[in-house]
């Protein structure tokens, strides 16, 4: 751009000396053909020498300050290329380097609330104490290693993870614990050899034979099928029973009446479909008793007839305890109103008879009813 401007100056002063030759020449030619004596004729080619000799030195020292310009713009342009080539070989440097972190903002906040959301871990519940159990160390340890798994910053090295199980042990197997960690050998410094140390000393569970044994006899007793299903699944997950097995093990397992309602069902396909179908009997069956219990006759103000010996009795206290009470617990009153309005023998609580001819009373005596 430089040059272009340079070249257009210098043909702008050729032209200019151009158009100042045409306009010297005819005067030149007009005086020095005029009557005017050679005396005259020089002077006054000497004068248009001189004004033409001016001229081309204005136009010298222009194009000299102009060639100067443009000398001083090559140079500026020289070390601006110098600059950008310098910088070009530093990035393509930096970019097979790591660079620096830049300097932190002062008006940033502190580092370390910014990177508190981040370094928040998930809550996971302690997991119960462990007593020393045989039959529970596994699942004890596996609840360890989720509380591990979750909060991986808090227990990152060995001796933390140690220290939580140890913390978290109770009975047997914290003075075990205590007396490993007091001695400082081996085994406080790995968890693993702590974990397998465990192991040896209280995971021994019930398994194969043991746990097959333990299966078939076990019985529902007075507690719902729902309950007995978690023991049951419990035991047959390691007794290596098979399913037919397993089905007949588990109704044998099961309550008289249970067993009563099975009976007019049909054959269960699985353990799983029997263990369903069982649950849903013994609810029904458990409900239907609670209705019972709960239901009472309606009240009525109509007199109730009694036999002379209830009312009797009712009036007049015995001096000595009844033999229902002998070894027994002494009914309330509610349950002594409850079983002469339902007209029941107040020793056995069974109806159809009294206490008088109560068949599971003792004869100590005469009867006082």
């Amino acid at each position: 751009m430089f040059l272009t401007l340079l070249e257009g100056s210098i043909l702008k002063l050729y032209m200019g000396f151009k158009v100042l030759q045409a306009m010297v020449s005819p005067q030149l030619k007009g005086k020095v053909s005029g009557p005017l004596p050679p005396p005259l004729r020089l002077q006054a080619l000497s004068h248009s020498l001189s004004s033409q000799g001016s001229l081309l030195g204005q136009h010298e020292d222009l194009l000299k300050t102009l060639t100067d310009n443009n000398q001083a713009i090559l140079n500026q342009i020289s070390i601006l290329t110098n600059q950008v080539t310098s910088l070009t070989a530093q990035l393509s440097q930096a970019a097979f380097t790591q660079p620096a972190p830049p300097p932190p903002s002062p008006a940033a906040p502190p580092p370390v609330s910014v990177m508190t959301p981040a370094l928040r871990e998930p809550y996971v519940p302690a997991p119960e104490k462990y007593d020393g159990d045989l039959g529970s160390c596994t699942a004890f340890l596996t609840q360890c290693s989720l509380v591990f798994e979750q909060q991986q910053l808090s227990y990152a090295t060995d001796c933390s993870r140690i220290a939580y199980l140890i913390n978290s042990l109770t009975g047997s197997a914290r003075a075990w614990g205590s007396a490993v960690w007091e001695s400082q050998s081996a085994l406080c410094f790995s968890y693993d050899a702590f974990v397998l140390e465990m192991q040896k000393v209280f995971d021994h569970p019930v398994r194969g034979k043991d746990a097959a044994k333990r299966l078939l006899s076990l019985r529902q007793g007075s507690r719902s099928v729902a309950e007995l299903a978690i023991d049951f699944r419990t035991l047959a997950a390691v007794s290596g029973l098979y399913d037919e097995a397993l089905q007949g093990a588990f109704q044998n397992a099961l309550t008289d009446s249970n067993k009563d309602e099975l009976v007019s069902r049909d054959e269960p396909e699985s353990l799983d479909h029997l263990i369903s179908l069982a649950i849903k009997i013994d609810n029904r069956l458990r409900e239907r008793r609670r209705e019972k219990a709960v239901k009472t006759p309606p009240t009525t103000t109509a007199p109730q007839h009694f036999p002379i010996e209830v009312l009797e009795h009712s009036r007049t206290p015995t001096a000595n305890p009844e033999p229902m009470q002998l070894g027994r617990a002494q009914l309330t009153s509610e349950e002594r109103a409850r079983r002469m309005n339902s007209r029941s023998c107040l020793y056995c609580g069974q109806s159809g008879h009294y206490i008088s001819t109560c068949p599971t009373r003792p004869v100590k005596g005469p009867a006082h009813q």
